[in-house]
């Protein structure tokens, strides 16, 4: 019977703690701006650029369709989950291949839309500024890394 009380007041306590840090994102949501702000200022920092040469990033980076490249995400994303969802139900396998293929075409486009970046910033860096960037990018754009695991299989 305590039991059932200490289960029952520690998941109350997490949906008020979900329903808290909700509210105060919605409240004071990060915006556009300030996180390329804070971007351009660590590529600055990491790298050594000039201010012309930051220049000429923000003119690459704002060439870019946001949009576009939110809603491509967004579909990769829904169509790597049904494709896991398939697999799990048992779908046969010309479902999984078309799945599959659509998958692979998200991504290519992905990666084709980063290399096109790459390219164009290249030329823009002395070859110390590109292998230092080359590393940040092998942390990912918010500098997680995103080499290999050190603490095991992550837990879903």
């Amino acid at each position: 019977m305590r039991a059932t009380h200490v289960v029952r007041a520690a998941a109350l306590t997490l949906v008020a703690a979900l329903v808290t840090a909700t509210t105060l994102y919605a409240a004071d949501p990060p915006t556009a701006p300030d996180r390329a702000k804070r971007w351009e200022h660590r590529l600055q920092h990491k790298l050594g650029l000039t201010e012309d040469q930051l220049q000429a990033f923000r003119q690459i980076y704002a060439s870019r369709d946001a949009e576009a490249r939110r809603e491509q995400h967004r579909a990769l994303r829904a169509a790597q989950g049904d494709l896991r969802r398939l697999a799990l139900n048992g779908a046969d396998d010309a479902t999984l291949q078309a799945k599959q293929t659509e998958v692979q075409a998200l991504l290519a486009q992905s990666m084709q839309e980063r290399l096109d970046i790459l390219k164009q910033v290249g030329p823009l860096l002395n070859p110390d500024q590109r292998e230092a960037f080359a590393k940040m990018m092998e942390r990912g754009p918010r500098g997680h890394h995103h080499g290999g695991r050190k603490h095991g299989p992550r837990r879903s």
